[in-house]
């Protein structure tokens, strides 16, 4: 097993007693994190860090009307994010790869492309340069991003009422 460290986004401060309910509930591994935007900061030993997000989830469910809105991470980058990541490629390195004009090709698409700025996963980025650039730079994992992903989808499920939709078409896709 493995001690896990992430961070929880909550849809709102919990008061003292239901802080008391999920500290009962076992999230006495998580540091409430106050303020505009508050979040448990979590310590988990689990096998994987799926598990260990997916068991302070279901403890959440201890309390009604608090829900995770979120697990932080920090994949989204630009390409002048990720040549700065990396440390060994310029932005302009990054954009002729990205557009195709160097390279085997296969550049990972962005994942938000609005008004002349495009934002990528550098969990994406970094495995692609790694495996098809040869570039020698850490693996990052995709965790937390996949996680954050299936968590802001439920939360727009659970306020669309349209849970049971979204359940089915995790089964066919």
């Amino acid at each position: 097993m493995t001690v896990w460290d992430f961070r929880i986004m909550l849809n709102r401060e919990p008061d003292d007693d239901e802080f008391d309910r999920l500290f009962e509930a076992g999230l006495d591994d998580c540091a409430l994190v106050s303020g505009r935007s508050p979040y448990f900061m979590c310590d988990r030993e689990a096998d994987s860090l799926m598990e260990a997000i997916l068991s302070v989830l279901v403890q959440l469910r201890a309390v009604d009307e608090l829900w995770a809105v979120g697990v932080q991470h920090n994949d989204g980058v630009t390409l002048g994010d990720a040549a700065r990541r990396h440390g060994g490629r310029t932005q302009a390195s990054l954009r002729q790869l990205a557009a195709g004009q160097r390279g085997p090709g296969g550049f990972p698409e962005p994942v938000i492309e609005a008004d002349n700025i495009s934002v990528y996963s550098w969990a994406e980025v970094s495995d692609w340069l790694r495996t098809e650039m040869g570039d020698d730079i850490p693996q990052v994992g995709r965790s937390l991003a996949l996680a954050d992903a299936a968590v802001k989808l439920a939360c727009r499920a659970r306020i669309m009422h349209r849970e049971s939709e979204v359940r089915r078409l995790f089964e066919v896709a």
